[in-house]
């Protein structure tokens, strides 16, 4: 499965109609259709929905079954991110040079996300996939 399976499987669930769901979320109502038409949401409004649903990141990603991991902390922490990628790609003896030659990142993001910048979730995604990762360790929420 996929965020926009599991994200609208989680939506149907609740009963309510887009409006009040986004309204919940403070988000704009057509958003809610767009996700369940595949849209992937920025980061920070993933950690809304998985807050609301009280689920991981990576379960609504499809990258773990595990519904919510009992240390989560909720929201996310832009600050940990560049933390946790370089930490991955040491252990996966790897650089981000060589990452953005498989064309999984932007050469020339890094020196953003050192400055605490956010990739789009999609990115984050991959990352987390290709080297073994979490995407709730990336974005400090375990």
């Amino acid at each position: 499965m996929n965020f926009t399976e599991i994200f609208t499987d989680l939506f149907l669930e609740t009963a309510l109609n887009k409006t009040t769901f986004a309204n919940q979320l403070g988000i704009g109502h057509s958003s809610i259709q767009k996700y369940m038409n595949g849209v992937i949401p920025s980061p920070k409004t993933v950690a809304l929905i998985c807050d609301y649903f009280n689920c991981s990141m990576d379960y609504i990603t499809g990258l773990s079954d595990e519904f919510n991991y009992k240390n989560s902390k909720g929201g996310l922490d832009k600050q940990c991110f560049i933390t946790e990628y370089q930490k991955l790609l040491e252990i996966n003896k790897t650089n981000h040079y060589t990452l953005s030659k498989s064309y999984l990142v932007n050469e020339s993001s890094l020196s953003w996300w050192k400055k605490g910048g956010l990739p789009k979730f999609e990115v984050i995604f991959n990352i987390a996939y290709e080297l073994g990762g979490s995407i709730d360790k990336l974005l400090g929420r375990i």
